[in-house]
């Protein structure tokens, strides 16, 4: 009776591990594990009760001849297991598109690699369109195991559409702990932008200081700032405006404050309002753009505060002489870097970036009250950072006249090599690191990020 039970106990452990390789390749997101070892057990338990049965089987010829080819059967299955659960744990993807087309971002990986619980993507469209994100979609399930994927018909299960709130075809359900994100579109950007909302379970803000002549983030105009807001929003921020010498605080609930181009200086209880918020750990986005004329209003107030940080704000305008410019269809006032320096901001530039229009930044030698600049754009060594603005207008020559002013920012080269942007590192006991970026020109940057 025993041994008919330990029979069944064996034949019961061998179902067991043929359904977790079963399971594992029909469905490779369920927990297989389980399967396979508790049908080892079995064998196990089988082997120990039945070990007299098993040696006599092994006894005779027929049996040694038997052995040798179910030997060679099962080193075959062996090899075949052995890679299965390499596979599985080691598995490599490879994107061989020009473009990357199926590589995720730094950040959507960041994030990927962060959760710390499941995170369900569900896809509502025609079953004939299903092979649309099939493939892309599992990359995201590549770069974390706690992401399961499931494709859904609504016209074939409505119940579930309604239970979710789906209007349209083409949406994918992200859900998270208990919460829920609804994405129409299949592209990175926008399933990036769920999850990160998903995830962090609140919105991201913007604000825009006003009352100073700063850019208009309504504005279409070519110095309009509403094509930068729609793609903020594209990135999941709420951008709105705040006025500081209303308000006198940067509100609670701001991820980033953005001064942008202000024709006039702030007051000083605003820069104070700006202070606290830093001094809290926010993040502050400085564009100011180079004076007019060098009689023009100076912006001693905001120049003072990057000073405090560690960074000097020069009251020039960078030029560049490499020809870079002009290869671009540009002039000498739009400096162009071509290399950048290892920092996080610009980790994934390859290309040529133009700043048309900045003024020189470079770091507070010996930084200031523990604080010091990382520089994270660099002109070119034939740049250098010219002092008389107005003689700009209508020159045919341009070139360094150290006498006028004109400043090279680095002795060891023959022509500088111009900050355009710092970053500032602080760190002291008890604070998280952060870094605060200060950007110069017309343009919009990442501001920096806790470290």
């Amino acid at each position: 009776m025993f041994k008919r039970a330990f029979d069944i106990i064996g034949w019961l452990g061998v179902t067991l591990v043929l359904a977790s390789l079963t399971v594992r390749i029909a469905k490779p997101d369920w927990p297989f594990s389980y399967l396979a070892l508790a049908g080892l057990v079995c064998i196990l338990l089988y082997a120990v009760a039945d070990w007299r049965e098993i040696l006599r089987l092994f006894a005779g010829r027929s049996a040694r001849l038997g052995t040798i080819s179910a030997a060679s059967v099962l080193v075959v299955l062996g090899i075949l297991v052995a890679i299965n659960y390499i596979s599985s744990r080691e598995h490599k993807r490879w994107d061989l598109t020009a473009s990357g087309e199926f590589t995720l971002s730094p950040q959507t990986s960041k994030v990927l690699n962060s959760l710390d619980s499941p995170l369900k993507m569900t896809v509502f469209a025609r079953e004939t369109e299903f092979a649309r994100y099939k493939e892309r979609l599992p990359e995201y399930q590549y770069q974390s195991k706690k992401v399961s994927l499931d494709y859904v018909d609504p016209d074939k299960k409505p119940a579930l559409a309604k239970q979710l709130a789906i209007q349209s075809y083409g949406t994918i359900a992200i859900e998270y702990k208990d919460r829920i994100e609804r994405v129409v579109g299949d592209s990175e950007q926008e399933i990036a932008n769920g999850i990160i909302k998903v995830v962090t379970g609140q919105e991201r803000k913007v604000y825009f200081t006003q009352g100073h002549g700063e850019k208009d983030t309504a504005s279409a105009e070519r110095a309009g700032y509403n094509g930068i807001v729609a793609q903020l929003g594209r990135d999941n921020y709420k951008v709105e405006r705040v006025v500081l010498a209303q308000q006198g605080e940067v509100p609670a609930d701001a991820t980033v404050v953005v001064v942008a181009g202000p024709k006039a200086d702030f007051l000083a209880q605003e820069i104070d309002g700006l202070t606290r918020y830093l001094e809290r750990g926010g993040k502050v986005l400085l564009m100011l753009d180079p004076p007019e004329k060098a009689e023009g209003p100076q912006l001693t107030n905001l120049i003072a505060l990057a000073r405090a940080w560690a960074m000097e704000v020069g009251s020039n305008l960078v030029v560049d002489v490499s020809g870079v410019g002009r290869l671009l269809g540009t002039d000498e006032t739009v400096p162009v870097a071509a290399s950048y320096p290892n920092h996080p901001i610009v980790e994934r530039f390859d290309l040529l970036t133009a700043f048309p229009l900045a003024r020189s930044v470079i770091g507070v030698g010996g930084g200031a009250g523990g604080r010091f600049a990382q520089t994270f754009v660099e002109t070119s060594g034939r740049s250098w950072a010219e002092a008389d603005v107005s003689s700009l207008s209508g020159k045919d020559q341009i070139k360094f006249e150290e006498a006028k002013g004109d400043k090279r920012l680095r002795e060891d080269l023959p022509e500088s090599l111009v900050r355009l942007a710092g970053a500032l590192r602080q760190k002291r006991a008890g604070e998280v690191n952060r870094e605060v970026g200060l950007f110069l020109g017309q343009a919009l940057a990442v501001t920096g990020h806790d470290a």
